[in-house]
């Protein structure tokens, strides 16, 4: 009886550290790093997008229940003023942004990943020096991944900072 119970406690143990699904091929750290690229590619599609004078990608990939406040805007905005940002962003194709990954973490169907934004070329094409920390918020929802939130900080030579 002792050891069985000893037994259920080492396995119990195992679980709970994510070792006994490390030994059939799951782990949560490769779950997370997994889910990590998958986002961090959805980033670099987004800015990919940017840099063409097109936010489709962003949008195509913004939860309904999107919700945003960025450098340079007075309030929170949601998905509507987005989506209308697509018809401003046409021929609006000489921004240069540097993205930069600082940190991530996941947490079931949630992640949070920041980076850094250097730009240094405006989408009408003023060179300018600007840095932005930036956050998402990422949800998976029916099988795909979302940004629900989005928040930026200016540093250095943006107009807030």
């Amino acid at each position: 009886m002792r050891f069985h119970r000893k037994l259920a406690l080492a396995i119990g143990a195992l679980a709970a550290s994510g070792g006994l699904f490390a030994a059939h091929g799951y782990s949560k750290a490769s779950e997370a790093a997994e889910v990590q690229r998958i986002i961090w590619a959805k980033e670099m599609a987004i800015y990919q997008g940017r840099s063409k004078g097109m936010v489709d990608f962003y949008v195509d990939n913004a939860s309904p229940n999107f919700l945003a406040w960025t450098a340079g805007t007075p309030a929170p905005f949601r998905i509507d003023k987005l989506r209308a940002g697509k018809q401003a962003m046409r021929g609006r194709d000489k921004e240069v942004i540097e993205t930069t990954f600082r940190d991530f973490s996941l947490s079931g169907d949630t992640a949070v990943i920041y980076y850094q934004n250097h730009r240094t070329r405006m989408p009408d094409g003023t060179v300018v020096d600007q840095t932005y920390d930036n956050i998402h918020v990422w949800q998976k929802t029916d099988g795909e991944w979302k940004v629900l939130a989005s928040m930026s900080r200016p540093m250095h030579g943006c107009p807030l900072s």
